[in-house]
């Protein structure tokens, strides 16, 4: 397995390693665990709130008599962000874990109620105490990710943790440029895009011929792919010890450097922006999550999502920023909107809250 390490004081990371994500594992998923470690994929993130602490826990039965062998990343939760709430939220996964010390600790969401100097304060903290190796946060923008780092005195941001894809590629104008100047190791999760890899016939058409050509699968070009960039190690998820076994196995080829470009060019996609009137708010949204229909009902958020849509929305105009949201072209036959909003659905009124009808950047979906 290739490993990366930014330089001499940054953490070391194999380029394909196993992102638990937020779904429910049980005992039997520790042999498909052991396959990844044994396949080189010694990296293991999770988070608190995976599974309501489940994940943690098979973590720390599959690791345990071999716990010198694995790098454990997990996350602790946006209201877990004040200073007390982060070194009561490390020794709760400490526990779960089953170990004594945590290899990359990091900040799961930012919270904008609470201060992020006092957040990455506690993080500190937990180095100096040797509960934590090293510190990483988790989708920030490059203003947070400056001021994060900007309030470490002693210590420096390891790893950003967000998600790059073949569709959602939103980092490489400021992100990736920033984490290769500064050491930073990029972990990008959803590298597959939840399995869906490609959208539309001539991008799909060209995996299709590159996996003729290097006789790989499209899952482990999408992989290749990323992780020839300078930063970037991947995270895919994996239920099954064949699965395991493909991801592993996208790091042991490299592609042409025409091959490369190539992709780069044809699932380029612009970021428009579409005035929010235009959109629907999708209820078959990702995962068929709850979702708020009026800006009245995120106004009072009675789902208890943290940050809160008004949170996020001073978030958005202190930063001046938002990920783009993803639509597709609308199902509705009323020919009142042009798109459904199926992506991003706390970030969308979260934007309406902040900026009335301005238009919102957006990623489009040819397929869902």
């Amino acid at each position: 397995m290739l490993i990366k390490q930014l330089d001499k004081s940054s953490i070391k990371l194999p380029v394909i390693s196993q992102g638990m994500g937020d779904y429910s594992w049980n005992d039997n998923h520790i042999k498909v665990i052991h396959e990844g470690i044994n396949l080189g994929m010694n990296f293991i993130d999770t988070a608190e709130s995976y599974d309501k602490g489940c994940s943690e826990k098979i973590i720390g039965k599959a690791i345990k008599n071999i716990r010198e062998k694995v790098i454990i990343g997990t996350k602790f939760s946006p209201e877990h962000s004040s200073y007390d709430d982060v070194i009561k939220a490390v020794y709760g996964s400490l526990k779960r874990l089953r170990t004594d010390y945590i290899d990359l600790y990091q900040l799961h969401w930012s919270n904008p109620s609470v201060s992020l100097k006092e957040t990455m304060s506690a993080m500190e903290k937990l180095v100096e105490d040797k509960k934590v190796k090293y510190i990483g946060v988790c989708n920030l923008s490059l203003k947070e990710l400056q001021k994060a780092q900007s309030f470490l005195i002693n210590e420096k941001i390891s790893s950003l943790q967000i998600e790059y894809n073949l569709f959602d590629r939103t980092i490489e104008k400021d992100i990736i440029p920033y984490c290769i100047k500064n050491n930073i190791i990029v972990i990008a999760y959803s590298p597959l895009d939840q399995g869906r890899i490609s959208d539309g016939i001539t991008r799909r058409k060209l995996l299709e011929n590159l996996s003729i050509k290097y006789n790989k699968t499209p899952s482990q070009l999408a992989l290749r792919w990323l992780t020839s960039k300078i930063p970037v190690v991947a995270i895919p998820k994996a239920n099954s010890i064949s699965h395991m076994r493909e991801n592993a196995f996208s790091s042991d080829f490299s592609l042409d450097i025409e091959d490369i470009t190539n992709i780069d060019v044809v699932f380029k996609r612009p970021i428009l922006k579409i005035p929010p009137n235009n959109i629907r708010v999708s209820t078959k949204g990702q995962g068929n999550r709850l979702v708020y229909q009026t800006i009245e009902e995120a106004k009072e958020n009675n789902l208890k999502y943290i940050p809160s849509p008004i949170d996020l929305s001073k978030n958005i105009i202190e930063n001046n920023d938002i990920k783009p949201v993803r639509l597709i072209k609308s199902l509705d036959n009323t020919g009142k909107y042009d798109y459904d909003l199926v992506e991003g659905r706390i970030r969308y009124w979260a934007w309406v809250i902040a900026n009335n009808n301005l238009p919102i950047p957006s990623y489009i979906r040819e397929e869902w």
